[in-house]
């Protein structure tokens, strides 16, 4: 039969239907698939609390600076802040905080589903892999 057409044996098939040899290189490749998700996993929690830091510093950093300095560096050294320009200087500072936080927020979630996704496949992945060593423990069991 032209092995062009033949039906191949799926990547994710049963532990049980695998010959021997076939098992040991399944598990050790269920392994290297596990170290590479864990890292993942590791990664998207990194990302998230770097981002997480990104946004509240930026924040806090708006906050910290005031009106003052602002028009100051705009304006010049001599201008004088009036009680106008602080109420802007405010509402400026809360419009850039709530599109900061939708920003961060939108952020947050994508970091959220992509943990979702590296934990789940983590979980997949030690399934998997308990499985096939019971099925490892069962043939060399007498």
């Amino acid at each position: 039969m032209d092995p062009h057409f033949r039906t191949r044996r799926s990547r994710n098939a049963p532990p049980h239907i695998l010959a021997d040899d076939e098992l040991a290189a399944s598990i050790v490749s269920l392994h290297r698939k596990l170290g590479f998700a864990r890292r993942g996993l590791l990664a998207a929690h990194v990302a998230g609390t770097l981002i997480t830091i990104v946004v509240l510093g930026a924040g806090f950093a708006l906050l910290w600076a005031g009106p003052a300095p602002f028009f100051e560096r705009f304006l010049g050294p001599t201008y004088v802040t009036t009680t106008f320009d602080a109420i802007a200087w405010w509402l400026v500072l809360l419009l850039l905080a709530i599109l900061g936080g939708t920003f961060g927020d939108q952020l947050l979630r994508g970091k959220l589903r992509l943990v979702h996704h590296w934990r789940h496949r983590v979980r997949e992945l030690e399934r998997r892999i308990a499985e096939a060593e019971d099925v490892r423990g069962d043939r060399t069991r007498p």
